[in-house]
């Protein structure tokens, strides 16, 4: 089982929807925020735990997706965590400094772990293309190369940040039971 950790006000509800839409697709996913508890699909265990901030943690590994606006952790991380923030959030680019874990950073830029190098793409507006612009290691312990990633959603988030930090979440689960498979 994996856990993710979504950071951010309960109010912003974009990326929530990506992940348990998308995800159920290949996974059994159990995502809780607030006090509603929603399962979906089969397969591999995936819990998705929305909140806005984050208390304690006791896990040996975990996986932190920051949201526009979302307070980084004042709490011991562990050492195998991963956290994702979008780059153009100064705030949470500054307090990760120093926290001692892997951080992937997400924007437009090529400096980014991951960014976007085209919208609409396809024939329509709800795709994009997204780059990994380095090496990641996924918690399989398979290490990515960089390339690009055609992410075809129902319908884009207004935040491309969301898109991006989803795509970073997919390649951190190894996920081969998607159109990333082709990667192999």
């Amino acid at each position: 089982m994996t856990v993710i950790n979504v950071i951010g006000k309960a109010s912003d509800k974009a990326l929530g929807e990506i992940i348990l839409s998308q995800l159920s697709n290949s996974y059994r996913v159990t995502y809780i925020k607030s006090k509603s508890l929603v399962q979906e699909g089969n397969g591999y265990e995936i819990v998705v735990a929305d909140f806005t901030e984050l208390k304690s943690l006791y896990a040996p590994e975990c996986f932190i997706v920051l949201k526009n606006g979302g307070a980084v952790p004042r709490i011991p991380l562990p050492e195998k965590t991963i956290i994702v923030v979008n780059s153009e959030n100064i705030d949470q680019l500054n307090a990760l400094r120093g926290v001692g874990c892997t951080v992937i950073t997400c924007g437009a830029s090529v400096k980014d772990t991951l960014s976007c190098s085209s919208y609409g793409f396809a024939d329509d507006d709800n795709s994009v293309m997204v780059s990994l612009n380095r090496e990641v290691t996924a918690f399989s312990g398979r290490k990515i190369q960089p390339l690009e990633i055609p992410l075809k959603l129902p319908k884009l988030p207004k935040d491309v940040y969301y898109a991006i930090a989803f795509t970073a979440i997919r390649l951190i689960l190894d996920d081969f039971n998607s159109e990333l498979g082709a990667l192999i």
